[in-house]
């Protein structure tokens, strides 16, 4: 038995109680007293119908397309939740409609495990064999498999970059082909499966008689045309071999896996017959979807086979365009990071909901990017502040508290409420709105002593909720003094005597130092040695704009300068400008 097959079944089978998930008690499906009846058309098919879980609340509630409807999010083991996600068909390079849909997923992953403490076990299918690949492989003359690993590998890297999480595990159809034949043949054994004359096997639709339960079926369909089909509704488990196609040996002779079969198969070996949560674009829903049902179903005599489908929007190029090859209208990963930051990018996806529809525009980069800044933008000025490089008022500690409070129970419930994170991000804003309001208050002393506690726990909520929940990093703004010149530390005393001389410098060449302020009061005098100093303001300009190609930032406020780490996507937005400009 393959490890693969040992990893899911004790990962699925270790039933460890878990504080917050509670059992909740929910009729057994073969009774079917809970059915959610769906509307399919003018008709209500109860037959059809989605069956509330029997198991653990999360206490969270989730757009099902089972049954159409936000649902608790009940899991069949506690604080553990399998998830089947369909992988990419690797023929050709992953483009920015592919990303946003992963990107959005793994937020999602992120936020249940992290917020939620929910123990994900994700596994992702990656399609190896298929038309795409077979046709792609012909047109380079060269062996399919050498197709499905180069981009395999590709589209891995470009997750990596856009810090996606890699899947628990990542099965190939081409690896699991004795599974799928056993899956196949199970299918048939239940009657729900028929050979043909050319080595396919297809799914019989009539005999299986709950076809339908995950989208409206068009009636118009001809059922008679179906040539060597049953019904025209039938799709295929297994394909028989064409001239020229790799194959593998079957019982119904040479062919290789339908499209559909493959995740079935794969996830049931995996995750067993069971499974809490399958994603996909929406796309998908019909009929991949609708068939992985089916044929799960079929195989083990089940009404239901996973219990939450999720479905992410398409994301639309230029003229509400899908983005799609087929269109000839993608941005591929590499382009967009040519461009745009990853932390820019993840900004773009968390603004909007993952089930909505979204428009890729320069507008909506720009309004993501404004966000980014505003987030960095607070954070050096908190950590300037924390270090005492920034003075401000005496800050309303009993206020930002308070406002920590409820932005923290705000976000959740947001989070808890379908994954809305464009509300939880905001919700941050309004946060750091607060502390912006604070730290910019006068100073109403020359006194340096600073309360910095609140600061540093409103700094360490959003690192937590950015970083780990989110996937957004700000790495180098906690702390400058972890990155050294030759020592730790040493970077620390080198850029605090930097900015303190940069500082004096500039205060002369704008003449706010107390000589000038009490020598020069005519106005003429003054904008003489304005003129006369301005080199050196300059001078100050290009120092720092030298320090941030290297990746340590100054910020000037009124009355004093800070410094900071940049976060690795700060320069990547300025380099486009600079080049754009160029």
């Amino acid at each position: 038995m393959p490890l693969v097959r040992c990893l899911g079944c004790l990962a699925l089978r270790k039933s460890v109680v878990v504080g917050p998930h509670k059992q909740v008690a929910v009729a057994h499906a073969t009774h079917h007293p809970n059915l959610h009846p769906c509307k399919i058309g003018k008709r209500r098919m109860s037959s059809l119908s989605w069956i509330p879980p029997e198991g653990y609340d999360t206490g969270i509630t989730i757009y099902n397309s089972a049954c159409r409807a936000k649902v608790p999010l009940v899991t069949i083991y506690p604080g553990l939740l399998s998830w089947y996600s369909c992988g990419p068909t690797v023929y050709d390079s992953a483009h920015i409609g592919h990303a946003l849909c992963y990107v959005k997923f793994d937020i999602i992953r992120r936020v249940l495990s992290r917020l939620f403490d929910l123990n994900v076990v994700m596994v992702m299918g990656v399609t190896d064999i298929d038309d795409k690949i077979i046709n792609r492989a012909r047109e380079l003359n060269i062996d399919f498999r050498e197709i499905a690993k180069f981009y395999e590998e590709e589209f891995f890297a470009d997750m990596d970059k856009l810090k996606v999480l890699r899947p628990s595990l990542a099965p190939r159809v081409t690896e699991h082909v004795p599974h799928i034949i056993s899956f196949t043949q199970d299918i048939i054994n239940n009657n729900m499966a028929y050979a043909v004359s050319d080595g396919s096997v297809y799914f019989d639709t009539v005999v299986y008689g709950r076809y339908g339960k995950m989208s409206i079926l068009d009636e118009s369909v001809d059922m008679q045309g179906a040539g060597i089909k049953k019904s025209a509704r039938d799709f295929a488990l297994w394909k028989g071999v064409k001239p020229g196609e790799p194959y593998w040996d079957s019982p119904w002779g040479r062919g290789r896996p339908g499209w559909h079969i493959e995740c079935s198969a794969m996830a049931n070996h995996i995750l067993g017959p069971k499974l809490d949560l399958h994603s996909g674009g929406i796309d998908l829903l019909f009929p991949h979807h609708e068939n992985e049902e089916a044929q799960c179903c079929a195989h083990s005599g089940s009404h239901q086979w996973c219990n939450y489908w999720l479905h992410t929007g398409h994301l639309h190029a230029k003229d509400a365009e899908k983005m799609s090859k087929s269109l000839r209208n993608t941005i591929s990963v590499s382009e967009l990071l040519e461009e745009h930051s990853v932390n820019t990018f993840r900004l773009f996806c968390l603004l909007s909901h993952y089930r909505s529809k979204v428009d890729y525009t320069q507008t909506s980069m720009l309004q993501a990017k404004a966000h980014l800044r505003r987030i960095r933008s607070f954070l050096q000025d908190a950590y300037a502040y924390i270090n005492g490089q920034l003075r401000c008022g005496p800050l309303d500690e009993a206020g930002l508290k308070q406002k920590l409070a409820e932005t923290r129970i705000q976000v959740k419930k947001y989070l808890s409420d379908d994954m809305d994170t464009a509300r939880a991000v905001y919700a941050v804003l309004d946060l750091i709105a607060q502390g912006n309001k604070e730290l910019h208050s006068k100073p109403t002393s020359m006194s340096l002593s600073r309360s910095a506690g609140t600061m540093v726990a409103i700094c360490s909520y959003i690192h937590f909720l950015m970083e780990d929940c989110f996937g957004i990093s700000f790495a180098g703004l906690r702390d400058a003094s972890n990155v050294s010149l030759e020592s730790s530390g040493r970077l620390s005393h080198v850029m605090n005597s930097v900015v303190t001389f940069r500082r004096e410098v500039r205060s002369f060449a704008l003449l706010q130092d107390s000589h000038s302020e009490q020598k020069i009061a005519d106005t003429h005098d003054k904008k003489q040695k304005q003129k006369e100093r301005l080199p050196l303001l300059l001078a100050c300009d290009s120092l720092r704009e030298d320090l941030q190609k290297s990746g340590l930032l100054i910020k000037d406020h009124k009355e004093s300068s800070s410094w900071s780490v940049s976060d690795g996507s700060v320069g990547k937005d300025e380099k486009v400008k600079e080049k754009k400009k160029a």
